[in-house]
């Protein structure tokens, strides 16, 4: 597989508008849910979907990633592909939405009612959306990909002000989200509907290559899921809503870094998938590229986090969520852990090392559980933010020290090893600074930026070379990104 630099330029430009919306429009819902509702009410609605982002993993994230490498390896067939995978799609979501209101009441000590659970549950049986993403990532054609967030992000919004105006409470605004994915769906199935018609095909050989791929990536997305979300759904039980409300808005927060890693990752999986077999060299040598200038992106709201915490929840969420500061804090660190865990994940997935990559995700969503259950009585939901980047980080280390993947990874932890050595120079040098400051919030963040940049520069991180290769991508995208020709 081959493509243009102009062309993974510009496919790499509308990957960040996509996934900047993917990520920062779940943060805008809840901000606006956070100070709408009662917060009881929050912390419910976080434990709901915290609890649902579980069976969403199964449901999206493996099969979605199996049929971009599917559809990308077999181009002549990614139509039957693609008709194979929704009606897979559609069974899957029918089975999960039924556990998932069955096991709520049990897991959320009975504050989360079946009732709501099964109207929150239709939303994962409404989002066949994602089929069409992974057809069009396929294809590299990241414009449509673009487009079908945007259509998607226009209804949700309007749907979830729509049902707190008319103050219709959670079961309106689960069922607003639910119809408003069902929406978007149809919009998107109407607006291709001659070139991609959305029938299912029930073929039973596809589907067993399908979920050859599919259960060892769900598997292992399903247990980093547990690890993200665990920790919200014991509070839950533990410590009841409004801690979960906390954690749930600290989290939300953290996980908006996301935005870059996985933006990249929807153009150079793909590319990864086609170098696996013609230039494995060069296979890695992209992974740790993506790796290096990911962690350096992330570093920036890490260093922010670190030195005024408080005061970023307190301004995004209200004074009642100042306290919630410590936690984003503890959880920003999960950025730098994301820009090289989304890498790695999608470069193990690329050479068919899922496998291994799941069982090793299993293995410390374990364990992460097990810290949970022992920091949450004492901590509360900042002994279950340490005990998820703690595992998070023993998580790549492992993959890191194993033979068969340690090849592949230990040159993605390398890559950000001297900016992770910035960004608590920069953190330290802030909390030291600031207090001497007036404005000491502004002056802790601003001391911060500084001492990360510097240091960046002092180990080599950021020189001249990195720079003319930064300015030449940057011209790209803002001369390439509005060119009418193809993706």
């Amino acid at each position: 597989m081959s493509a243009h630099p102009d062309g993974l330029a510009r496919s790499a430009w509308f990957g960040l508008w996509t996934q900047a919306i993917d990520k920062l429009l779940p943060v805008a819902i809840t901000l606006y849910l956070a100070r709408a509702l009662a917060p009881e009410s929050f912390g419910v609605y976080s434990f709901i979907i915290a609890y649902l982002a579980l069976f969403q993993t199964i449901t999206e994230y493996g099969l979605d990633t199996v049929l971009v490498r599917m559809m990308t390896q077999s181009p002549s067939a990614r139509g039957q592909i693609f008709r194979a995978g929704l009606a897979l799609k559609l069974i899957i979501a029918v089975g999960c939405a039924v556990v998932a209101t069955v096991l709520a009441g049990p897991l959320s000590g009975g504050q989360a009612p079946m009732g709501l659970m099964l109207v929150a549950a239709l939303g994962l049986v409404t989002a066949m959306g994602a089929a069409y993403r992974s057809y069009f990532r396929a294809a590299i054609n990241i414009r449509a990909v673009l487009w079908i967030a945007i259509v998607r992000a226009v209804i949700l919004a309007a749907a979830v002000v729509g049902a707190v105006v008319a103050g219709l409470g959670l079961y309106g605004i689960f069922t607003a989200m639910a119809a408003a994915n069902l929406l978007a769906f149809g919009v998107v199935a109407l607006a291709v509907a001659r070139t991609l018609p959305p029938r299912l095909t029930f073929d039973r050989e596809l589907w067993r290559r399908l979920m050859k791929g599919v259960l060892p990536l769900t598997a292992n997305a399903l247990a980093l899921t547990v690890s993200l979300r665990a920790g919200q759904i014991i509070l839950m039980s533990m410590r009841g809503p409004l801690e979960v409300g906390l954690l749930g808005a600290a989290s939300r927060v953290s996980e908006a870094f996301t935005l870059l890693p996985e933006a990249l990752m929807i153009t150079i999986y793909p590319l990864m998938a086609g170098l696996h077999d013609n230039d494995p060299a060069r296979l890695v040598a992209t992974a740790e590229k993506s790796t290096r200038y990911l962690i350096v992106a992330a570093g920036l709201p890490v260093v922010l986090c670190l030195v005024a915490g408080d005061e970023i929840m307190g301004l995004l969420f209200g004074d009642a969520f100042a306290r919630a500061g410590d936690a984003l804090s503890v959880l920003a660190l999960m950025a730098l852990l994301s820009a090289t865990g989304t890498v790695i994940i999608n470069l193990l997935a690329a050479v068919h090392l899922e496998g291994i990559l799941s069982r090793n995700t299993i293995i410390f969503a374990v364990v992460n559980v097990a810290l949970c259950l022992v920091l949450i009585p004492t901590d509360g939901y900042i002994g279950a933010a340490v005990a998820m980047v703690a595992t998070s980080l023993a998580s790549q280390v492992c993959l890191a020290l194993l033979p068969s993947t340690g090849p592949l990874v230990r040159p993605c932890l390398f890559a950000g090893l001297r900016t992770v050595i910035a960004v608590f120079v920069g953190a330290a040098v802030g909390s030291a600074v600031g207090p001497m400051l007036s404005w000491e919030a502004v002056a802790r963040g601003g001391a911060a930026l500084a001492a990360y940049m510097l240091t960046l520069v002092l180990l080599g991180v950021i020189n001249r070379e990195e720079v003319r290769f930064s300015r030449s991508v940057l011209a790209q995208f803002s001369s390439r990104s509005g060119s009418p020709n193809g993706d």
